[in-house]
């Protein structure tokens, strides 16, 4: 998720089967069968699905274990399909060869955490998610970024690593997630062309581009194995005056940037290696409908896409068309709070929600079309300076960070996606701008 602050608020590559003896796991020519298993821990609720070529199989909650029932040839590469409900699985001595049993593999389940960044103390807050929902404080409760202002925060889809921009430093910093606590290590960082707030990751966890507010510009980096972000051979693509925020489409193929001083959206395609080429035209401009888009986001189906205007309480609503071109809804904007800022999607696709930092609301929608409807109570309340925003993967929880107290608030998702407040907490760190959740 990608969240933000201003003016101090801040495939299954299915493996054809091509003969009986051919390998699902691909590139090696050892046709020796051999059977796959591996270990399970902390899996304590039900929807976790592994996943090794065109193999797939789903593990009941409170498995120690697991079992392939096809046999293999070849290597052999596991990965999550999907996420057990409420939990984040990883995948360690997930390939190899092949060619004997196999069963070193290991997967470890947690609980949610969540993060913010902290913009004015420099530090990150790190949270355990209860089974309310409700955040606690971790041990320690913040951890330095050694650098000023971080500005925002976003985790990789399959919860391995976060990445931190920074207002005041081109870095960017790059920590690993412990699989069984949800702690973070700084494991060392990355370099962008300036200071900058907005990153965005691909959802298969591969790319990273960060939005350059100081050189009108958009870094993109390759995700190796350990995290650890690496320029591309193009190391930036031109975006827009200030460029502020990034959205990647779900779909891994195209990705937007919010120009707050230019009032437009940038618009690019994503090529197979992750890098960015502008479509034509390559902006979108804002301009007949609001001023300073600061905060982007799109829908899982990756057709549709919303942006905050800041400064005029709008949140513009686009479709994306086959080519990736964004069209205006009609109409093309619907009324927000005072000054919105973050934004989420929620997982399904059915709801959107928007912090508004300067009347301590979050504004609800509901999504029919595209097209975005105020619930019957279109507002919830927040903590003081509400700025960035986050949802969980399963959908069933919302935080905002609020800038001016200091503190999280929580809610529960109802049936009709409603918001319901489950309380505050304090992130033990001042002026919190982003936010994440995995």
């Amino acid at each position: 998720m990608n969240t933000q602050h201003r003016n101090g608020l801040p495939f299954l590559i299915t493996c054809a089967t091509v003969v009986a003896l051919a390998s699902c796991g691909g590139g090696s020519s050892d046709d020796t069968a051999y059977t796959l298993t591996g270990t399970v821990s902390g899996l304590s609720t039900s929807g976790l699905v592994l996943a090794n070529g065109s193999s797939s199989l789903a593990v009941a909650s409170g498995a120690t274990s697991f079992t392939f029932s096809d046999s293999m040839t070849g290597s052999y590469s596991v990965s999550v399909a999907t996420q057990p409900d409420g939990q984040t699985c990883v995948v360690s001595n997930a390939s190899g060869s092949g060619g004997s049993n196999v069963s070193s593999v290991v997967v470890t389940c947690r609980s949610y955490v969540a993060f913010t960044s902290n913009w004015y103390s420099g530090s990150l807050g790190e949270f355990s998610v209860g089974s309310t929902g409700a955040l606690a404080a971790q041990s320690p409760a913040t951890l330095s970024t050694n650098t000023y202002l971080p500005s925002s925060i976003s985790t990789s889809a399959d919860g391995k690593f976060a990445y931190v921009s920074f207002q005041n430093n081109k870095a960017i910093g790059v920590y690993s997630i412990s699989a069984s606590t949800g702690a973070l290590s700084l494991v060392g960082t990355g370099s962008a062309d300036s200071a900058g707030y907005g990153l965005a990751i691909s959802s298969d966890s591969k790319y990273l581009y960060a939005a350059n507010y100081g050189s009108a510009t958009v870094s993109q980096f390759t995700i190796g194995s350990t995290g650890a972000l690496t320029a591309m051979s193009t190391p930036s693509v031109a975006a827009g005056v200030n460029p502020y925020a990034v959205a990647v489409s779900p779909d891994g193929l195209y990705a937007y940037v919010a120009n707050a001083s230019g009032n437009s959206v940038s618009q690019y395609s994503i090529g197979s290696t992750g890098a960015l080429t502008a479509l034509s035209p390559a902006t979108v401009s804002l301009s007949s409908v609001g001023n300073t888009p600061q905060a982007i986001a799109i829908t899982p189906d990756s057709n549709h896409l919303y942006v905050t205007l800041s400064d005029s309480a709008k949140l513009a609503q686009f479709s994306i068309g086959s080519g990736g071109l964004l069209t205006a809804l009609s109409p093309a904007s619907v009324s927000t709070g005072t000054s919105p800022s973050g934004i989420v999607v929620s997982p399904g696709g059915r709801y959107v929600y928007v912090a508004n930092s300067r009347d301590n609301t979050v504004s609800q929608y509901s999504i029919s079309s595209g097209k975005l409807t105020a619930m019957a109570t279109p507002t919830v309340a927040t903590g003081t300076g509400p700025s960035g925003m986050a949802v969980s993967p399963n959908g069933s929880l919302v935080y905002a960070a609020n800038y001016n107290d200091a503190t999280v608030t929580s809610f529960s998702v109802g049936s009709s996606g409603a918001l319901t407040s489950l309380g505050t907490a304090s992130t033990n760190g001042s002026g919190p701008s982003g936010i994440s959740v995995r």
